[in-house]
């Protein structure tokens, strides 16, 4: 595999390892001497084994030698910042931690993280008024309304294709560009505090409903379904609630951070009582 000219960017990565390992191929190609054993000797660890053992999740970088590793790696100062945080994020073991260290890599990848005011909600009166807004990022549209249409999924008319332009454009959320197509104004969408209300529940409702026709309607290999029936305490609810958060979280920062995008995706993700309390004695 030839490798590429263009040294691997940190901001693609969400676990350092796997950066780590990608990185030392391509240093390698430009510089020979950059083996395991160099690396091992910049960081004044025993033997090549240690540095395998770090690569392959089976020990940690110590503290004092986390800097000292993006040094090595030859990274920038913004890359160094965002490395360090990388590794601590991967290394916390506590949810408030590692929320602390991924909110500062966010940052560093600099995210426009814009939160949708009230008037915005309308968004969420149709189900393919969000993937509209997403296609216009992928691709060039100027007034083709039937091909836009033909690229949702499952297809909408030309009407409707117009209908969804013309609501994200009164609504502020996509414009022209200077060429003529229309853009979205703004990098990443989230409702805030604005989950709670009306339109944002009547949308979640609307795709749940898109989870269940994909599911008979699309092909196993173009999706991902699974479902888990368990039974907790309210602590437990409590940390997996933590967890979910984080993970939405990471995954915005992945998805901003893809330079390859090509289609749009729908994710929903559930987690509620199917049974009521059971007394204590």
């Amino acid at each position: 595999m030839q490798l590429s000219v263009t040294p691997p960017s940190v901001f693609g990565y969400f676990d350092f390892r796997e950066f780590l390992k990608v990185r030392q191929k391509w240093l390698k190609t430009q510089k020979p001497f950059f083996t395991l054993e160099y690396v091992a000797q910049k960081l004044d660890l025993k033997s090549k084994g240690h540095v395998s053992l770090i690569l392959s999740g089976a020990k940690t970088v110590p503290e004092a030698k986390i800097e000292r590793l993006a040094e090595c790696f030859y990274l920038e100062e913004r890359e160094r910042e965002f490395f360090v945080n990388l590794v601590h994020y991967n290394q916390e073991p506590t949810y408030r931690q590692k929320k602390m260290y991924l909110d500062r890599m966010v940052a560093l990848m600099r995210i426009s993280n814009k939160k949708l005011v009230p008037a915005q909600y309308r968004i969420c009166e149709k189900w393919f008024y969000p993937i509209v807004l997403e296609i216009l990022r992928l691709h060039d549209f100027n007034e083709d309304w039937a091909a836009l249409g033909k690229l949702v999924r499952p297809a909408i008319t030309a009407v409707e294709a117009k209908e969804a332009v013309q609501v994200l454009q009164g609504i502020d959320l996509i414009r022209k560009n200077p060429q003529g197509f229309w853009e979205p104004t703004d990098t990443l969408l989230t409702f805030g505090e604005g989950w709670r209300s009306v339109a944002a529940r009547n949308f979640q409702s609307q795709t749940i409903e898109m989870a269940q026709q994909a599911l008979i309607e699309i092909a196993v290999e173009e999706r991902d379904i699974s479902t888990l029936t368990l039974s907790m305490g309210c602590d437990t609810f409590h940390k997996i609630q933590q967890s979910i958060q984080l993970l939405r979280k990471e995954i915005l920062a992945m998805v901003q951070a893809d330079q390859q995008a090509d289609c749009v995706y729908q994710m929903n993700i559930s987690l509620f009582p199917v049974s009521n309390p059971v007394d204590a004695p």
